[in-house]
């Protein structure tokens, strides 16, 4: 019996470093070759077969997915282990981390995320394990209980435009239209701006002042001209 587990154990711990040479060559790749790199360059610089990658990872959807994953998974780990608090502070570090997190590894961010749009990016998403916004969400909730927000605020809605912000940074970055620090700046004016908006009392002039703050460190946004009438 002992034996029979110890050879299951043997078997998973093959299959999870597959999987990890598989995840690290797709990476590699798509830094180099760009998001439309085949499974077939995949297996061979992962040192497997493409029969092991599609068994192992699936489709390219499912492997974007596991990508994005292997990142929200780290964000959320990171998160935590910060003991944070304050709503509010949990909401902006989830805004801070995971925008430092894609700029750590931008060759392979800017490949990815514009491919994950559309019909697509549905057929991305079931692959995703979680999703930031359900931090957001979480912390939001914890905000309104403590009174954090306006009576008028609904927390949900407060952490899906929190979200929706956060996105229109991350596309325009992803483009090439944002440097890393406008990047990083816009993500979290947006993030103070909402709360400026829905928080209540002392908690909306304390959104103000870090937004005050985060303007006056702006950094010039557009790396690149956007024809917005073309």
């Amino acid at each position: 019996m002992i034996a029979a587990e110890a050879q299951v154990s043997r078997r998973e711990s093959s299959k999870a470093a597959r999987r990890d040479a598989i995840l690290d060559a797709a990476r590699a790749l798509i830094r180099e070759l760009g998001p439309q790199v085949s499974a077939d360059k995949i297996a061979q610089h992962a040192a497997v077969s493409t029969a092991t990658v599609y068994n192992l990872i699936g489709p390219r959807e499912q492997l974007l997915g596991l990508l994005l994953s292997d990142l929200f998974e780290n964000l959320r780990t990171t998160v935590a282990s910060m003991n944070l608090a304050d709503p509010f502070l949990v909401g902006d570090a989830v805004v801070t981390v995971s925008a430092k997190m894609f700029v750590a590894d931008r060759g392979l961010w800017r490949h990815v995320l514009p491919e994950i749009r559309g019909d697509f990016g549905a057929r991305v998403r079931p692959f995703l394990s979680f999703q930031p916004i359900n931090l957001q969400i979480r912390a939001m909730r914890a905000a309104k209980e403590l009174g954090m927000l306006s009576r008028a605020a609904d927390a949900d809605m407060t952490a899906t435009q929190i979200y929706a912000a956060y996105n229109g940074a991350l596309l325009l970055w992803s483009g090439g239209f944002l440097s890393d620090d406008a990047f990083l700046n816009h993500a979290k004016a947006g993030y103070w701006a909402i709360l400026a908006a829905l928080a209540s009392g002392d908690h909306r002039r304390r959104a103000l002042r870090e937004l005050r703050d985060i303007h006056g460190s702006l950094t010039p946004p557009i790396t690149a001209r956007i024809d917005y009438f073309s």
